[in-house]
């Protein structure tokens, strides 16, 4: 499908409160302390990333933890850090529960060490995927009570689940959430609520991830233990946590996600070290790409497969020889789910493609035998392919269970809040949500789900884009240009790599086509001797377009390699003339 080159405007003139005219911006950070001189391009980058003065550029360029919002601003900690403060003077066993993907399974095992570390015993109940229930269930209440556990903590989970809390209650245990999902009308009557985006809370950046949440309540209760250094050791956790699930990297992120990739760069605890040792990336950087793309679909693979409770194990020890053979389960795992994935992703191209019309504006797929472990790395595949909001099902004990996911422009949570008087429940946020329903509802679901879509999108919104920062000229790139973008870094939702075009270059030398279809060639701009390494992944559709002396127009982020200091150009679209 063509995509959609959008090139980015700076903010208006007058852009809204908090910010300041362009022209005054760049004449204060040009010279950025005297010592760096920033391009106009880069700032150009950066105003229109809302770092409009220099007391953001510098908290931009300088993501350090003396920046972290303080832990009590948020609603309810001060509850939680009591309770938790109280089960560590008497010694009490903790259950923490956990969701099955990998911002709940990394939250949990976090919180275990965190909990271990101050002389507390932990049970830790991650629900099997497949067999049991959704987030906080009866039966992980029932489990706790038959443990004489007084306090659970529900990480990634809990906002909705307001008979189970009730029905902890009446069994005497103590429910503490560390949730980041949208809150319903009404809330569970826990023990302490800490989710940003609840009602009432004021703390000033909403869009922490359910681990992120649970580090916060850590934070806490190690400050007042004089222990605060020890919460700054997990942010590890936090980094790989934030930058696999669907949150800004932006703010309060951007400092946890840069603090936890330092930690794993320089000093590795040891299951994260045999991890990124089995992956292949130990002469490499760690950052948001091979966490989104290797690390990360590991330690999920278990959990989308079945007992998510062999990542926790992982994750928690520091014994280096039962470590290899904890990994290598993650990634037999992860191979197996790549062929589930693969198999059904085909198989919902194909059933897409044989029953869509020109008046759906998105895709609601059923069928009761897919894996419902890969389902929605299948909903997302749709949507990269067909840019619709998207809802993959598969039938679990007789009803249709599934995973949305969403475009940009329409909040996949606020469309089956829409349609909720047809759902068994749901949850998630604006990008991603779950959902159950009846099967013989679907096909009245699907139909007013996309009434919702077309009412709420244009058929402009359908096309794919690329949203262009910049465009320059090859002679703008030059040492000082890229060494400033690596401080752009550490990427994801809200501060995505730069995009660049650059129009009218030739393609130079052989073009080579590689097993894994893309394609790998040298681009110049016909005025420099300098000629560019480029790479276009999954460019198959591109086979009989580019060649040797060809004239195109280029989208392309910049990478380099921070080892061997090698510039490449990934190509994410070209036009040939």
């Amino acid at each position: 499908m063509e995509k959609i080159w959008k090139l980015k405007n700076l903010f208006p003139e007058n852009g809204g409160d908090g910010y300041v005219r362009f022209d005054t911006f760049i004449n204060d950070v040009r010279n950025l302390n005297g010592r760096i001189k920033i391009p106009d391009s880069v700032a150009k980058l950066l105003y229109m990333r809302g770092v409009t003065d220099y007391s953001k550029v510098i908290r931009f360029f300088k993501p350090t933890l003396d920046k972290l919002h303080d832990p009590m601003l948020m609603k309810g900690c001060d509850l939680a850090t009591k309770r938790v403060l109280e089960s560590i003077r008497k010694k009490e066993k903790v259950m923490i529960l956990g969701d099955y993907d990998v911002d709940g399974i990394i939250g949990a095992s976090m919180f275990a060490l965190f909990l271990r570390h101050n002389g507390v015993e932990v049970s830790i109940f991650i629900p099997n995927r497949i067999s049991q229930e959704y987030g906080l269930s009866k039966s992980a209440i029932d489990e706790a009570k038959e443990d004489n556990i007084k306090l659970l903590v529900a990480i990634d989970c809990g906002i909705t689940a307001i008979s189970t809390v009730e029905y902890a209650n009446e069994k005497g245990i103590d429910v503490i959430v560390c949730d980041h999902h949208q809150p319903p009308d009404e809330l569970p009557k826990a023990y302490a609520i800490m989710d940003p985006i609840q009602p009432g809370c004021d703390y000033p950046f909403k869009f922490l991830c359910g681990t992120g949440v649970a580090f916060k309540l850590i934070q806490s209760v190690c400050r007042v233990l004089g222990d605060e250094k020890y919460a700054f050791t997990l942010l590890d956790f936090v980094a790989i946590a934030t930058s696999s699930d669907i949150v800004p990297i932006t703010d309060e992120n951007r400092i946890l996600v840069n603090e936890g990739f330092n930690k794993i760069n320089t000093n590795p605890r040891p299951s994260i070290k045999a991890l990124i040792e089995k992956i292949g990336l130990k002469e490499n950087k760690v950052n948001t790409t091979n966490i989104v793309f290797s690390l990360a679909p590991r330690i999920n693979a278990v959990g989308r497969l079945g007992d998510a409770d062999r990542a926790v194990d992982m994750l928690i020890s520091d014994d280096v020889k039962a470590l290899d053979g904890l990994v290598n389960v993650l990634d037999v795992e992860n191979a197996n789910r790549r062929e589930i994935d693969k198999d059904i992703t085909e198989k919902a191209f194909q059933l897409y493609e044989d029953n869509n019309t020109e008046d759906e504006y998105s895709i609601v797929l059923h069928n009761e035998d897919w894996h419902p472990g890969v389902i929605s790395i299948v909903a997302a595949r749709l949507v990269e392919r067909y840019n619709r909001p998207t809802i993959v099902l598969t039938t679990i004990k007789g009803s249709a269970k599934g995973s949305a996911r969403s475009i940009n422009g329409f909040n996949v949570y606020e469309a089956l809040k829409e349609c909720e008087d047809l759902l068994i429940q749901y949850g998630g946020h604006c990008h991603a949500a779950g959902l159950e329903i009846e099967v013989d509802k679907i096909d009245e679901f699907r139909k007013r789900f996309n009434d919702i879509a077309k009412k709420q999108l244009l058929h402009e919104d359908l096309k794919p884009e690329i949203d262009v920062d910049l465009e320059i000229n090859f002679e703008d790139i030059n040492p000082t240009f890229i060494k400033i973008i690596s401080f752009f870094e550490p990427f994801g939702p809200g501060n995505p790599q730069p995009i660049f075009l650059t129009r009218n270059v030739k393609i130079v030398d052989d073009v080579k086509f590689t097993k894994v279809e893309s394609h790998v060639f040298k681009v110049s701009d016909g005025i420099s001797d300098r000629s560019w390494n480029a790479v276009f992944y999954n460019s198959k559709e591109h086979l009989d377009n580019i060649s040797k002396d060809s004239i195109c127009d280029i989208c392309y982020t910049i990478d380099k390699n921070q080892k061997n200091g090698y510039t490449k150009f990934v190509i994410k679209d070209i036009r040939i003339h």
